[in-house]
């Protein structure tokens, strides 16, 4: 191994400079790839390094299960910190100074090592200095351990965090005693962020803007430029031009996704031959192409390509970037710093991007008060840990992610250049000629335009969208209802564009508002606008064509961003009050002429701003719709919006908080406005507000862009008086309109005038209209998203047209809805069972407020048989999403008002009794499914007890047929298989009969699972067969997936493992598309069992969490209670005996609660073999007894091999020792069948 000692000193290139910055005391750590580890100390002053004792063999103390365990915490704790997870958390966090620490023993533990740190420290701080340690190697495993978090026991920090130390890894080539003095007295930052799957791929600019956002608070001048576009080629032309015009740029920050692995051919990415240098993985970086796509790059061309220009620095935010594997070169970050690069600042692990803000913040900070780079690193590192918090699904909460930013170090660097004063603020004069200036021209400055209005959240998808829009395709509409936020949007893009080096000067984004009355509309008024921004009040001196020739020339030549803001003014939503007319067609044929002369010739670009799509403008013209903010970027913005108003916290806790925003829909606007009223106001008020109940809380100003009242009100001042009279149906709607539905609607003989008669296709007319307006937001398929302050106004505008009438409009109304949706849902069924179950369940995500607002209406007027059409497919949407809370209130409410006081059941012939069977069964489905086996078997045998004292009819037979097949499902539950089959047969000669083929198949499947728990597998698979026959005959989709799995299940049983990973995955394509969250849990459980039996412990157990995550967020405990049994087989399996304890008495634990006796027997079988592993046999003995007794019958089938186990054992201790336990155990002598087992081999009876 070539040794760091025997490079130092080797002379350099003019930069170098050996002496100018201090060296502190310094530790070396030499790890050969064998494993040994040489300490050597450097002191200050000292040419060279001096060993420190022999080299010795490092123990190194964190196992794989540790480091992934430290994995999991960094990037994966806080995107569910939720049940179990939540825990967990928290104690890996309070292991990390343990993990320090045993790290720090391993190195510095005793001997001369410890001498040796204890002197070196000693010095440093006896001259205020200090410590510099340096892990330094040419394997690769080495310099992937973490590091950073070594902690001496005697001190209160980790090294990393101590401010007189610092921690960095080197190469066997580096030359640590030179120091690279970087010139240039600003910093220029090169960031590439490549997105190879667009708005698919990670966070566009989740880096970039919230650093961006932090660079003011920097002590100097940082200038980031944003590569475009990022691809290789452009990467190398943008350093080589910067270095040739004399402002190279000194860091290069890649923000995008690394690979490890070979190359997918023998070709690179854009026809490049990929370099190797030996066999086995390497590391990549992946650009995108110019066509777009991914183009993986090993980091050797990249390494080249940053040599070339002589970039001192590199940032890697890439996943993987800093991870190494069978040998070095394969690493990106080794092998950037063993072509030339003197410094990599990389990521271990993936980090959240205010934490990568944060650090780079203060990094920047550091290096302009004179910091080298591997002080100002320390430096970030420690700013993280005092500013912890990172965001998720709870809110803000503590990460330990200090340990995350890793020094590659070859050599030093410093920017001994860099300026730290601030630019001189204006002169009074200065400030009052600019004003006047403004005033003059009509603009407002460039500086004011873009200024947020309050904080501006997210978007980062649309602002991906857009940026490569603009750039490609130079002219964009932004589109959306009013409210949506469209304005602040191109201001964020304007401002993202003039500080990332996207236009030729920072003032290049030119500010044009078509607001009435603000500005001109026409041509001549916006090139006017425009040359007076660029050229002073000299422009207004030159005729229009010249004025014209010169803007267009100076578009085409230079790059420069037009925001034309709220253009629907322009034509098609002229003013209502015409104080501004709209423009003539030749006037607007000038306008579009000039957008095609900058979309085709130019390199600038434009952004307008509308209600409308402005299809006038042609179809060259980019379209980009805005909508409201997604869930994750809802919750931030509320939490920006609510932060000054602390009495509004305990309301945020509140059920009818989630219902609110929910309806708010991530309007921008409407949250505003409505949201800071939680101060004083409940959430239930303001949700009555926006439904029209109540009065809207609304702003005083009258202002369009500031008062949802103005805003709807411009828009809907456009329709046809006939149109807003037939809109104000849909105040009764919530969220969510359907051409289709308020057809039958129309169609119903009672409904009130305005409303009658409308086809679908004039429904989707009117409702097209409306969303021309911006009111209505498309959805496809005959639906469009209601605005959500439109319902309040639409009832405020059906009162006042009719005062008289509006209560009896508004009665029959809701009557004629009801029924209509009531068809819907009887509609939906059908799909469900036999034709399109992906388009229903998408379709009720959609309709499921407004559906369960008209089951409420239906239940309170006694209208059973609407209620129980809506209920159905309500009901196949709950359990699918795992929504058991949602279905047992309604089965609760719908129980108040059918039931006698009390509690008897309705006429079960009549529509009441037909509605009381379904939803009392159906919450003993759940009931089951939780494990409440007591009160579902009690609540089946009141059905069957109420059932046979009905007349026999179709109907009672089928409800007996089902009634009989619950109680089968139970019986199995308990074990007891016989009586199950017995239930099972019972119920499938009465289905046979009706011909129920859905039931049917339901059957056949609980027959098979009833004959794979007996060990019968051929005869279970024919059972399945039948089952699946039927339901694709039917195209049962949810049916299908269920069979899919029971044939997968069998099939492992079966030892045909890829035949059953075959059936899981067909199973799971159809749960995914359905967004069947329990039936995605049970596969991915499954897969991962197959991942099991063929070895791959971490595939398994990844399929395992994923299951549990889901279980967890559903609170599904006997899930859970699986997901925990399953876990812990793996971690048995990988030798982490005590974690798979862990696992499995916390499966345990909620299989006692449940009383889940097939449950409670595997956890016991699998608890015995642990302590037996751990050589504790009469532990594990206990165990077994305890699993085996369990059931009266022995061997039972619910217990496994529990019985050879037992055997086996007994074996090795003596009948003495079982019949003991025993009698412990159970209190009871032992069973002569159990006795019987045991002594079947003779040696035994001892």
């Amino acid at each position: 191994m070539a040794t760091v000692t025997g490079v130092m000193g080797r002379g350099g290139s003019p930069q170098v400079d050996t002496g100018a910055v201090a060296v502190s005391e310094r530790l070396l750590l030499e790890i050969t790839g064998d494993g040994r580890v040489t300490v050597l100390a450097w002191p200050e002053g000292e040419s060279y390094p001096s060993r420190v004792g022999d080299p010795v063999t490092l123990a190194w103390p964190l196992d794989g299960p540790v480091l992934e365990e430290l994995r999991w915490y960094l990037e994966q704790y806080l995107r569910a910190p939720f049940g179990v997870y939540g825990e967990r958390g928290p104690k890996v966090a309070a292991q990390l100074p343990g993990w320090g620490e045993q790290v720090f023993e391993a190195v510095f533990g005793a001997g001369p090592a410890r001498d040796a740190y204890l002197r070196t420290r000693a010095r440093a701080e006896a001259r205020g200095g200090r410590v510099e340690l340096v892990v330094a190697s040419g394997a690769a495993e080495p310099l992937g351990w973490p590091w950073e978090l070594m902690a001496d026991p005697g001190r209160p920090t980790p090294l990393a965090l101590d401010t007189r130390v610092t921690v960095s890894r080197t190469m066997p080539t580096a030359n640590l005693g030179e120091v690279f003095r970087v010139g240039g007295s600003r910093l220029r930052v090169l960031m590439v962020i490549s997105r190879p799957r667009g708005t698919q791929d990670v966070g566009y600019q989740m880096i970039a803007r919230p650093l961006l956002g932090r660079l003011a608070a920097v002590r100097g001048q940082v200038e980031v430029v944003v590569l475009r576009p990022p691809t290789l080629e452009h990467l190398q032309q943008v350093l080589t031009q910067a270095r040739e015009a004399g402002e190279p740029f000194q860091i290069v920050h890649f923000d995008g996704h690394g690979v490890f692995g070979q190359a997918p051919g023998p070709l690179g990415g854009a026809g490049r031959p990929v370099m190797f240098r030996g066999p086995g993985p390497q590391g990549m970086l992946a650009f995108e192409k110019p066509e777009g796509g991914s183009d993986l790059v090993a980091a050797d061309e990249v390494a080249r390509v940053l040599k070339q220009a002589q970039v001192p620095v590199v940032v890697l935010n890439a996943c993987q970037s800093a991870v190494v594997g069978s040998q070095v070169e394969a690493a990106v970050a080794t092998r950037l710093l063993q072509e030339g690069t003197a410094v990599v600042v990389a990521m271990a692990y993936s980090v959240y991007a205010v934490a990568a803000a944060e650090f780079m913040a203060a990094f920047y900070e550091r290096l302009f008060a004179g910091d080298r780079v591997t002080e100002a690193v320390a430096a970030g590192r420690r700013r993280l840990a005092q500013q912890d918090l990172r965001p998720s699904p709870k809110g803000m909460m503590p990460l330990a992610d200090w340990v995350v930013p890793v020094l590659y170090a070859r050599s030093e660097v410093h920017f001994p250049g860099l300026r730290t004063e601030r630019q001189a603020r204006q002169s009074l004069e200065e400030m009052l000629d600019r004003i006047r200036e403004s005033l003059h021209t009509g603009e407002t400055p460039p500086e004011a335009a873009l200024e947020a209005v309050g904080e501006f959240i997210g978007r980062d998808a649309l602002l991906y969208t857009l940026d490569l829009a603009a750039r490609l395709q130079h002219v964009v509409v932004l589109h959306g209802p009013g409210g949506t936020g469209k304005t602040e949007l191109a201001k964020a893009f304007g401002r993202w564009w003039r500080d990332t080096g996207a236009l030729d000067h920072p003032d290049g984004v030119i500010w044009h508002s078509f607001e009435p009355g603000v500005a001109s509309f026409g041509l001549d008024g916006v090139i006017t606008s425009i040359g007076l921004r660029l050229f002073g009040t000299q422009f207004a001196r030159l005729d229009p064509g010249k004025r014209q020739a010169l803007v267009e020339a100076v578009l085409q030549k230079h790059r420069l961003l037009l925001v034309w803001d709220n253009f629907e003014s322009v034509h098609t939503m002229p003013d209502p009050t015409r104080a501004t007319p709209p423009l003539l067609e030749q006037d607007r044929n000038k306008l579009r002429d000039f957008l095609t002369r900058i979309a085709t010739r130019g390199t600038s670009a434009v952004i307008v701003t509308s209600r409308t799509p402005e299809t006038w403008l042609g179809p060259q013209t980019r379209r980009v719709e805005v909508s409201g903010l997604d869930s994750e970027e809802a919750g931030q913005y509320a939490d920006h919006l609510l932060a000054p108003y602390p009495d509004a916290q305990p309301r945020r806790e509140l059920k009818a908080f989630g219902e609110l925003m929910q309806w708010l829909d991530g309007h921008p606007l409407s949250m505003r406005i409505l949201l800071p009223h939680l101060d004083t106001t409940s959430p239930q008020d303001l949700l009555a507000g926006l439904q029209g109940a109540t009065a809207l809380y609304d702003s005083v100003t009258g202002e369009r862009t500031t008062s949802l009242a103005a805003s709807i009100t411009y828009s809907f001042t456009h329709l046809p008086t006939a149109d807003q009279q037939a809109l104000t149906a849909l105040s009764l709607l919530h969220g969510v309109a359907d051409a289709h539905v308020l057809a039958v609607f129309s169609a119903d003989p009672d409904v009130p005038e305005p409303f009658r008669g409308r086809t679908a296709a004039e429904w989707r007319h009117l409702l097209d209209r409306t969303a021309d307006v911006g009111l209505l937001t498309p959805l496809g398929a005959g639906m469009y998203r209601i605005h959500p302050a439109l319902p309040a106004y639409l009832t405020n505008h059906w009162q006042t047209q009719a005062p008289k009438t509006y209560r009896d409009q508004h009665t029959a109304t809701t009557r004629a809805l009801l029924d209509a949706h009531a068809a819907f849902g009887n509609w939906l069924m059908a799909q469900i069972n036999s034709g399109d179950a992906e388009l229903a369940m998408a379709l009720i995500s959609y309709q499921q407020r407004t559906l369960g607002s008209l089951l409420g209406q239906a239940l309170d007027h006694g209208l059973w048989a609407q209620a129980q059409y809506i209920t159905e497919p309500l009901n196949d949407y709950w359990d699918a999403r795992g929504l058991t809370e949602e279905a047992r209130a309604w089965v609760d409410r719908a129980r108040l008002v059918l039931e006698t006081a009390g509690g008897s059941p309705p006429d079960l012939d009549a529509p009441a009794g037909s509605l009381w069977l379904f939803l009392t069964g159906s919450q003993a489905n759940r009931l089951v499914g939780a494990g409440q086996l007591d009160q579902a078997e009690r609540t089946y045998r009141d059905i069957l007890d109420a059932l046979q004292q009905q007349p026999t009819t179709p109907q009672q037979r089928a409800h007996l047929g089902t009634a009989h097949h619950q109680l089968g499902i139970i019986a199995q539950n308990w074990g007891r298989l016989e009586e199950a089959e017995d239930w099972y047969r019972r119920s499938l000669t009465i289905k046979e009969d009706l011909n129920n083929r859905p039931g049917m198949a339901i059957t056949y499947n609980q027959l098979g699972m009833v004959a794979r728990d007996r060990g019968r597998l051929e005869e279970a698979e024919d059972w399945h067969r039948r089952s699946l026959t039927i339901n694709e005959d039917l195209n049962n989709r949810p049916g299908m997936a269920i069979t899919y799995n029971q044939l997968g299940m069998v099939a492992r049983d079966r030892g045909r493992l890829e035949e059953a990973e075959d059936w899981h995955r067909r199973s799971l394509t159809i749960n995914e598309d359905l967004n069947n969250r329990p039936g995605m849990a049970i596969t991915y459980n499954q897969l991962g069992m197959v991942a099991r039996d063929r070895g791959r412990l971490e595939e398994a157990e990844d399929w395992h969490r994923r299951s549990l995550t889901i279980n967890e967020d559903l609170n599904n405990r006997p899930g859970m209670a699986s997901s925990y049994h399953l876990l812990g087989r793996v971690a048995r399996d990988r030798g982490r005996l005590e974690e798979a304890e862990d696992w499995h008495r916390r499966s345990l634990t909620i299989n006692e609660d449940l009383n889940n006796r097939p449950g409670m027997a595997i956890t016991y079988g699998q608890l015995g073999l642990l302590a037996e592993a751990r050589h504790q046999a009469r532990e594990a003995l206990a165990w077994v007894v305890q699993c085996v007794a369990l059931f009266d019958q022995f061997p039972h089938p619910a217990t496994g091999p529990a019985p050879a186990h037992l055997q086996r054992m007994t074996h090795t201790l003596g009948i003495a020792a079982l019949e003991e336990t025993w009698q412990n155990i159970t209190g009871n002598d032992l069973p002569p069948a159990v006795r019987h087992h045991v002594l079947t081999d003779p040696s035994t009876a001892v």
